[in-house]
């Protein structure tokens, strides 16, 4: 029984974590063996109530069983109702690829629906946060080689070689990250899990569903990445979708038509002046080159959810300020070289999951009319050029089918995953509904969707997901 539907309440942000800092995890002795880990209850600022920290060491290489480990690092936060608490654990699953979860305590400490009556269980999967970090060493590169390219190829391959030193970069993906998973859940003696996840993260939750579906009790996948489709070459296309929908949306109401007359023939004029050649910009003290490859990357991180924002980005560039977007895009682009940036895994999981099978053909199609055009794929491209992981089977991108219950979340306006792909994963996933919440972006929360997350914890079904927000 599939439905899907649509929400009429606005859309409200995730909830950030906050950083945390000053709690001590346990550590594991050098001697200690892959399949052993350890526990103790710790505090972290912001927080209450004390939860427990743990390390639990797995192989690098789980296929070999021998070498090097990684000691992944995890959080507990206890079920708020202790005596009605169950033995099936919520499991939020990252996004990203690269996202951190134990230092996100404190914030996920308030999802109050997630927390009624189960533990939640935080994960830094292997090469991220806690679980020795695949961070990029921050190389000195002077700005102006940050502007005209997605990655400066030199940094890209110092960054290589350096985490090459201490990781077998291929072995840092979602299927081995969904195997840790499980190890884990077993080893802290959870009867099954929930999976929540956000956009990669709804990918390893499809991935769990494949490879461990006994163990899983029911399934939230909010912006949804399927597991078939190589997402990164749609990219620029469902950029362009947003992109519009936000243009015409201003265009249709009469407040904002009024505030930004001439809205479209100002983009139009925009990405024709930046076609013809980059514009000087001064930056950092400097003065850079800012392409139009560089300015659809700026707009690409405005859209995710400061959609708001892009009106006046527009506005100003059609008057020949590009100060402010210039400055947004070193700081969107400069994740790499940054602590916390998490670039190893990002790399290693996407080039083999969707950049290495990519043709020519393919991202010509994809990228044609696209205000991003295959600017943003060009630089994956380059950066799996010089990062040397192996090609998948082709079994990887099967579609996964699942009776499971499976809630499914798209926002309307979605530049990086449309509500499409959501509808695409359902058509395998009977056991499911699709909510869809009107001018939402990616990763969509609000009080709707938590109430549909919480009846779907509850029950372990969707015969009663009918919330009362829903309007014909």
């Amino acid at each position: 029984m599939r439905r899907r539907l649509a929400l009429t309440s606005l859309v409200v942000g995730l909830v950030l974590p906050a950083v945390a800092t000053g709690q001590e995890f346990p550590r594991l002795a050098a001697a200690t063996p892959a399949g052993s880990g350890e526990q103790a209850l710790c505090e972290f600022p912001g927080l209450t109530e004390s939860v427990r920290c743990g390390v639990y060491r797995v192989w690098e290489d789980r296929s070999e069983r021998n070498g090097r480990t990684v000691d992944l690092s995890f959080v507990v936060l206890p079920a708020l109702d202790q005596s009605r608490r169950t033995n099936d654990v919520v499991l939020p699953l990252p996004g990203g690829p690269g996202q951190a979860f134990t230092s996100g305590a404190p914030g996920f400490a308030r999802a109050t629906h997630l927390r009624a009556t189960r533990d939640l269980l935080l994960v830094d999967v292997r090469g991220v946060g806690r679980s020795q970090s695949l961070d990029c060493p921050n190389f000195e590169i002077d700005v102006t080689e940050r502007f005209g390219t997605v990655f400066p190829t030199e940094h890209i391959q110092m960054c290589r070689d350096a985490l090459a030193e201490r990781a077998q970069l291929d072995l840092y993906t979602t299927d081995l990250s969904v195997d840790d998973l499980e190890e884990l859940r077993t080893w802290l003696g959870y009867d099954a899990v929930n999976l929540t996840g956000g956009s990669y993260g709804t990918r390893v939750a499809q991935v769990y569903m494949r490879r461990h579906p006994d163990a899983i009790r029911t399934v939230v996948l909010n912006s949804v990445a399927p597991v078939f489709k190589l997402g990164y070459v749609d990219m620029a296309r469902s950029l362009q979708r947003s992109l519009d929908l936000v243009v015409s949306g201003c265009e249709t109401t009469s407040e904002c038509a009024t505030t930004y007359p001439e809205l479209r023939p100002q983009l139009d004029g925009v990405l024709a002046r930046l076609e013809r050649g980059p514009v000087e910009v001064d930056v950092e003290g400097g003065t850079v080159s800012f392409t139009k490859g560089d300015f659809a990357y700026a707009l690409r991180g405005l859209l995710y959810g400061r959609a708001e924002n892009v009106l006046d980005v527009i506005q100003s560039a059609s008057k020949g300020d590009f100060e402010n977007i210039a400055s947004y895009y070193l700081q969107r682009s400069g994740w790499v070289g940054t602590q916390g940036g998490e670039a190893g895994y990002h790399f290693s999981a996407l080039c083999g999951e969707d950049i290495l099978p990519l043709t020519d053909a393919m991202v010509e199609e994809a990228s044609e009319n696209t205000f991003m055009g295959d600017h943003l794929i060009a630089g994956y491209r380059e950066v799996c050029d010089v990062w040397g992981v192996q090609p998948l089977p082709e079994s990887f991108w099967e579609p996964v089918r699942s009776d499971l219950p499976v809630l499914i979340i798209s926002g309307e306006r979605d530049p990086v995953t449309p509500p499409a792909w959501g509808d695409a994963v359902a058509e395998y996933l009977p056991n499911s509904v699709h909510v869809i919440v009107p001018g939402g972006g990616h990763g969509p929360r609000n009080a709707c969707t938590n109430s549909l997350e919480l009846r779907l914890l509850e029950d372990a079904s969707i015969e009663r997901l009918d919330p009362s927000c829903i309007q014909p």
